[in-house]
């Protein structure tokens, strides 16, 4: 009996006896339970202790509604357990009786769980929340550090989100949270970047996972682990991407400026040698042609160099644009064959011509098709030796399904062994440079090819056999157009 209060069995151990609010006693059992003294809460507002003891969202309506409430109470020392919180009121004398009393939790209370494990065991930041409210019931040294380096507060233990994150009511974080509850699916957050109090940067991945039982979350388990270094380290190779691309863009804008000077005075040399063969034709000397002949050659073969430059420079940067227009295929090919056709003879090596199609126009860039065309041609003159024959051939066919014109260019030049195939459409990729001997290719023309190709909507394919000579076959899917 208490001030006319009966302490029942049901109510013996831990207790408030409050009388207008403010506390009057607490028995021993209290102290042992909370690590509060009873100097430390006599008369002292009982609302403001619970808020202590069970957090603001403790509801004493709802205690005094129902008689009694299941909460988690924090000790003096941080510790979260499970209580019992009953209500006795006393008619008579206006007190009012409250008991607490601890309830079993084998995640809480068990040494042996998982959760210590975690907490303890681990380089990575754990802590447990209560369910609904996300109270945070436990949480080891790393993911307090966490808390302390995003919201910058002195205690977290036992707050629930709205005491420690400004503006939570009603934003994404709170309905995030809730969606836990909901459908008690696991959440996850990457790189959250925090700032200490010492201006120290980290990044932190974050996952939630609901502990349910019967289809109810229980609890929710938070763990962090710090991926500051990954980030960092990322955001250096990005940073040293960025350079590397910024001086990429620097060379390609310098190789163009460089070419378009050479190609200049290139195309004033193979002019001018023009102009003199029409107007001294009659003057000029066995001899003299001859090395007119050489200054042609070379003036072609720097000319389509720097040509291939551009263009490669241009794919590379972005700055190809394709302009298409209706052409038929078969008369284009025939008009590119014969700008070449006087130095094929002139080596001694027959270049031919067949279609098989009369007629096949395309919707195709007639400038980038005759860059494709005469980098394989020229390909197939430079290797094909003296006295033997340069193919090229057009007909129908279909690949994968769809009908194609087909663009063959075939010599009987050195061939290609089969495991180097692949490696000339490489930029640099040379097939003097797998013979062991120099032709002054630069190995860039068929990488180009293949680009351009590609850039096309093209497909382009190599037979090839050591000694016997190369086919090239180059497929354009096939629109029917009437002119």
């Amino acid at each position: 009996m208490i001030n006319g209060i009966r302490l029942s069995g049901m109510y013996r151990g831990a207790y408030l006896l409050v009388n207008s609010g403010m506390i009057h006693e607490s028995g021993y059992a209290f102290t042992e339970l909370t690590g509060y003294a009873k100097s430390e809460i006599h008369l002292k507002n009982i609302s403001d202790v619970f808020q202590v003891l069970l957090g603001r969202s403790f509801s004493m309506c709802e205690l005094e509604s129902k008689g009694f409430v299941n909460a988690f109470l924090f000790t003096k020392s941080h510790d979260a357990i499970e209580v019992t919180v009953s209500y006795l009121p006393e008619k008579d004398s206006g007190q009012k009786l409250y008991t607490l009393r601890r309830k079993l939790n084998h995640i809480l209370d068990s040494e042996k769980f998982i959760l210590d494990k975690l907490l303890n065991e681990n380089n990575v930041g754990v802590g447990l929340f209560s369910s609904p409210d996300f109270r945070l019931l436990k949480a080891n040294q790393r993911y307090l550090d966490y808390l302390d380096d995003r919201y910058q507060g002195t205690s977290f233990l036992g707050k629930c989100p709205e005491e420690i994150i400004r503006e939570y009511k009603g934003s994404s974080l709170e309905h995030q949270l809730n969606s836990i509850l909901e459908n008690g699916q696991m959440l996850n957050w990457n790189e959250i970047r925090t700032i200490s109090g010492e201006g120290i940067e980290r990044f932190w991945n974050c996952s939630l996972t609901p502990v349910l039982e019967g289809g109810k979350v229980l609890y929710i388990i938070s763990v962090l682990s710090d991926v500051t270094d990954n980030v960092l380290r990322r955001k250096h190779m990005e940073e040293q991407n960025e350079e590397l691309t910024k001086m990429i863009e620097m060379k390609d804008e310098y190789l163009m400026l460089i070419s378009h000077e050479l190609k200049t005075p290139l195309s004033v040399i193979t002019s001018s040698i023009q102009a003199l063969e029409i107007i001294c034709k009659n003057e000029l000397s066995e001899k003299v042609k001859k090395y007119i002949n050489k200054i042609r050659q070379n003036a072609y073969q720097q000319l389509k160099l720097v040509n291939n430059i551009l263009d490669n420079t241009r794919v590379d940067s972005g700055y190809f644009r394709l302009n298409k227009t209706h052409v038929d295929i078969v008369q284009l090919t025939k008009l590119i064959i014969e700008t070449i056709m006087v130095f094929a003879e002139r080596k001694g090596i027959k270049l031919t011509f067949s279609s098989t199609i009369e007629q096949a126009v395309l919707e195709t860039d007639i400038e980038l098709y005759e860059r494709i065309l005469l980098n394989l041609l020229s390909n197939a003159v430079k290797y094909t030796p003296e006295g033997k024959e340069v193919n090229v051939k057009i007909f129908q066919t279909v690949l994968n399904g769809i009908e194609n014109v087909c663009i063959q260019v075939k010599d009987t030049g050195i061939g290609i062994p089969n495991d180097k195939k692949d490696l000339i459409f490489e930029r640099f990729g040379r097939v003097d440079k797998l013979f062991g001997r120099y032709t002054g290719s630069t190995g860039i023309g068929l990488y180009l090819v293949k680009m351009l190709v590609s850039l096309m909507d093209g497909e382009i394919n190599l037979e090839s056999k050591e000694g016997v000579g190369s086919t090239f076959s180059i497929f354009f899917p096939l629109r029917i157009i009437k002119l």
